[in-house]
């Protein structure tokens, strides 16, 4: 025997994100958290092969990268299939990749401003030729700072993102 649904009666809404302006589009601020999750990621490559003078330094954006990447398919499961326990994965990994987020500030922060040091080039003309008067260890310096410069304004920007789907998680959770 079939269940059919009574037509006087509807069933209780599903818990949904909300959304705090018509214009934000939640689906795609979740993808947009999602590629800053795999673009931190990426970055610990370089990293892993920089020696940066913190050591596992390559651990932190490998880390925060795959919070990221999982809050932001929660944002996107929540928002294609709404339920309450996505509702509140959502708005727990989205907090996790918030707090996650400012402490990789603080660090990533402390190494655009501290790169490492490397042992200047004195005399040697092979170096100044080649290299236009920039020996390998500058080099390397200026490329940590780079890197570390890329990932201080990924995760400025996941920062953002993260809080926006934290507040419509919670949101969410609140108006059920």
């Amino acid at each position: 025997m079939m269940s059919s649904v009574q037509p006087g009666s509807t069933a209780p809404p599903q818990p949904r994100l909300h959304r705090p302006f018509p214009f934000f589009d939640l689906e795609a601020v979740a993808v947009v958290a999602i590629l800053l999750g795999v673009f931190q990621v990426l970055m610990t490559v370089p990293l892993y092969y920089l020696d940066s003078g913190l050591p596992r330094l390559y651990i932190l954006p490998l880390c925060v990268g795959i919070m990221f990447t999982a809050a932001g398919s929660f944002a996107v499961a929540c928002e294609k299939s709404p339920s309450k326990e996505l509702l509140k994965g959502c708005a727990y990994t989205n907090l996790a990749g918030l707090v996650g987020a400012l402490c990789a500030l603080c660090v990533y922060s402390l190494c655009v401003h501290s790169p490492p040091t490397y042992e200047p080039c004195v005399g040697d003309e092979y170096y100044s030729y080649y290299y236009s008067t920039s020996c390998p260890g500058e080099l390397m310096s200026n490329f940590f700072q780079t890197v570390s410069a890329l990932l201080l304004v990924y995760d400025m920007a996941a920062l953002i993102l993260h809080a926006l789907l934290s507040f419509s998680a919670l949101k969410g959770l609140k108006t059920t």
